[in-house]
């Protein structure tokens, strides 16, 4: 099984959410409701670098793995988000193994990928690990996941498994209904998220996905997913707030 992070955290049944909300508190609140880790949405929330920056560092301080979505396959900020300490990192739309293999790359440290040396950044406590302990924790516990968001792609899932560079797969539901109307609750699509969880797990690698409900998650769960998003932040909130509001009126 995979371990990611400083602590060496067990990738295996864990519980996230999405951070959509530039909000310490907000983070902070994730953390004593007791998710296991966060993924700092990059493309789907105004985060901007430095937001990103510190979201990292109040997850972490609050227990958290901490994960961050990249905007874009540009891979523009891989080196700054990873030297600012994230746990790992996530790249949407991938459509190719080319593409997986390229971004994936810049996440490893030279000569096997083409990160730059960055140890007296906070991925390196400042400079106060020994440089071979920086390199192997960036190398070896640094999760570098690449998503899957269309029927053709998810189909060759084991062929990105399969690349040195790549810690798992995440399975992108939202995009695949927009790109080929095939819903969560399909059978063929059912059989496919069970495919895949089944190719990771055989691979050695992380398989992660999102759940639109608690009754969604324990299902993945079930079928061995190692992250499983549930939620977001906002949506949380905004759920809650509504509840209230509909309660007091009687509603």
């Amino acid at each position: 099984m995979i371990e990611f992070g400083w602590a060496g955290r067990k990738a295996e049944g864990l519980i996230g959410t999405w951070v959509k909300i530039p909000s310490l508190e907000t983070v902070e609140l994730l953390g004593h409701a007791g998710f296991d880790f966060v993924v700092i949405d990059m493309e789907h929330a105004p985060h901007s670098l430095e937001t990103a920056y510190r979201l990292v560092f109040a997850a972490q301080a609050m227990g958290m793995a901490t994960l961050v979505r990249l905007p874009d396959r540009s891979g523009a900020d891989i080196q700054r988000l990873l030297d600012g300490g994230a746990d790992g990192l996530l790249v949407p739309h991938v459509s190719d193994p080319e593409t997986a293999r390229r971004i994936t790359s810049a996440m490893v440290f030279a000569p096997k990928g083409t990160r730059g040396l960055g140890a007296t950044s906070r991925a390196g406590r400042w400079g106060l690990v020994p440089m071979a302990d920086y390199v192997r924790h960036g190398d070896e516990r640094t999760l570098r996941i690449v998503q899957l968001e269309a029927w053709d792609v998810l189909q060759r899932a084991e062929d990105y498994l399969a690349i040195d560079s790549v810690s798992g797969v995440f399975v992108g539901l939202g995009d695949l209904l927009l790109s080929s109307g095939r819903r969560p609750e399909d059978e063929e699509t059912q059989a496919m998220v069970e495919r895949v969880a089944k190719a990771a797990r055989a691979a050695g690698k992380v398989s992660g996905i999102a759940a639109a409900s608690v009754e969604e998650a324990r299902g993945y769960l079930a079928l061995g997913y190692s992250l499983v998003m549930v939620s977001n932040d906002a949506t949380l909130f905004g759920k809650a707030a509504r509840a209230c509001v509909d309660g007091a009126r009687g509603r």
